[in-house]
C-alpha cells in the first residue's frame, strides 16, 4: 500500500514546484508500483485474473497443421 507524508511548503516555494520535485524524484526511482496497489487502483479482483484455456491433443494438432501446410 502507499504511505501518506504530510509535507509543509514554505511560502516562496509554490505547490506546483513541490509536486514537479517529488514526480520527478519518482521517476529517477523507476516509478516501481506494487502489482497490489496497481490493482485495487484498477478495481481489480484476483478471480478476474484467471482464463480459462482449452486443452489440445498436440499429436492431432500436428496432424491438422501439417494438412493445413501441405
Amino acid at each position: 500500500m502507499s504511505k501518506s507524508v504530510v509535507v509543509r511548503i514554505p511560502p516562496w516555494l509554490s505547490e506546483e514546484e513541490v509536486k514537479e520535485v517529488i514526480e520527478a524524484v519518482l521517476a529517477r526511482l523507476g516509478g516501481r508500483v506494487d502489482v497490489a496497489e496497481v490493482r485495487e487502483m484498477l478495481g481489480i479482483r484476483s478471480e478476474e485474473l484467471t482464463e480459462d484455456i482449452e486443452v489440445y491433443d498436440v499429436g492431432e494438432l500436428r496432424r491438422r497443421e501439417k494438412g493445413r501446410l501441405s
